[in-house]
């Protein structure tokens, strides 16, 4: 069969997600071919062509989407840039080309829901396939957390609870990511790090049926660093210096609390900044009536995955701890991928083969997560998921109906 031949929108030359998600599958995969590159400029895409070795005789360099939509040689666009420019770049595109058959864009879909709605009729309009981004249904660790729980060594569930930190969103972070403190631009703690990782968790424990929820910006300001958070000077190295101080108004602090679809209980936390020096990036647990599921990770980056993940499943008639090995099968022939590739090659893998539709989220799928995500601000905007604290009051009991 020949391969899906690839536009991939937003590979650049000096490094980004797509270089370090996409690109290690895609170049030795022989069910995919990179054959156009969509950049902000023509020269951009042809060095990003040259830097990361793809054939300049077969692949095409271009730096608007209209010229992209004009290729009839391309069946499948990627588009992984950042979320606030993927409705002005796929929306022509959907629009207007005749040979493009599917679409995978990266999680969020639209930098809003009125953005991801209108890409999401587009392409229902002209048939196209679609595939989002939220590459944690397809990490070893929830295949393995759902096993588990099929099996009915945890009984039934009865409560789950996650609790994280962003490792951003403190009081410093590197000024090539100052556009998630703001707002507008779609990328930040609550559309990223919170809805990845949620949308992980319900694919084992199922979907909220009532919740309440609080997003708090509790560091109004944050000092941009000229380097990552991670930079360590060597002894001859410049430390690293705040070259300036901004305003920020998305969420540090996501709080969700409710009830399942099934009955059970949910808690989540997440909050902004490091975490405790030794301590795991995040705890999920899931609690059950005979026994308990604990998921620690390195990163609360679930759905990227990584080393220091573990599963522990504790039986509550014996007392024992089992602890669960995650580690894989290399599917891949023992190929040697970056570990934010693995669950993108998974998506691939998964997207590239009849039968296996339901591996993966489609556009109408991110609709109901950009819903959540909507309703979330809604909430936040209306105050609607709190009462005051009437046991601290001088008039407690006046007012109350117990």
């Amino acid at each position: 069969m020949a391969p899906i031949r690839i536009g991939f929108i937003g590979l650049s030359a000096t490094g980004s997600w797509g270089s370090s998600a996409h690109l290690p599958y895609l170049k030795s995969s022989q069910k995919y071919q990179i054959t156009a590159l969509l950049n902000s400029s023509v020269a951009s895409a042809e060095a990003a062509i040259a830097a990361h070795g793809l054939d300049p005789a077969t692949t095409k360099a271009y730096g608007s989407p209209a010229d992209l939509a004009a290729d009839p040689d391309i069946d499948l666009v990627v588009c992984s840039v950042r979320v606030d420019k993927h409705f002005p770049l796929l929306r022509p595109i959907l629009q207007s080309s005749k040979s493009v058959k599917a679409v995978y864009c990266e999680w969020p879909l639209g930098g809003n829901l009125a953005e991801a709605e209108e890409l999401a009729a587009l392409a229902k309009s002209r048939g196209i396939r679609t595939l989002v981004g939220l590459q944690g249904r397809r990490t070893p660790v929830l295949q393995k957390v759902k096993e588990v729980i099929d099996s009915g060594r945890i009984g039934e569930v009865l409560s789950v609870n996650v609790t994280g930190t962003a490792y951003n969103f403190g009081a410093d972070d590197w000024v090539n990511l100052a556009y998630v403190n703001d707002k507008k631009v779609g990328g930040n703690m609550v559309t990223i790090h919170f809805s990845h990782y949620f949308d992980t968790v319900t694919q084992a424990v199922g979907q909220l049926s009532s919740f309440s929820s609080i997003l708090e910006t509790k560091r109004p300001t944050v000092n941009l660093r000229d380097k990552p958070l991670s930079y360590t000077p060597g002894p001859s190295d410049p430390p690293a210096k705040v070259v300036e101080t901004i305003s920020r108004d998305t969420a540090d602090q996501i709080l969700i609390q409710g009830r399942l679809a099934s009955g059970a209980l949910i808690s989540y936390h997440l909050r902004g900044g490091l975490e405790f020096p030794g301590a795991p990036a995040s705890v999920w647990s899931i609690y059950g009536s005979t026994g308990e599921i604990r998921v620690t990770t390195a990163s609360a980056s679930i759905h990227i995955g990584g080393p220091g993940q573990t599963l522990q499943v504790h039986d509550q008639k014996t007392g024992q701890v089992e602890t669960i090995s995650i580690d894989a099968e290399d599917e891949w022939g023992q190929k040697e991928y970056p570990w934010p590739s693995r669950n993108v090659a998974r998506l691939y893998e998964a997207f590239a083969e009849e039968g296996r539709e339901h591996e993966y989220a489609d556009w109408d799928e991110a609709i109901v997560r950009h819903r959540f995500v909507d309703e979330l601000y809604w909430r936040e905007k209306k105050d609607s998921g709190l009462l005051p604290a009437q046991y601290v009051s001088d008039t407690y009991g006046s007012s109350l109906e117990l």
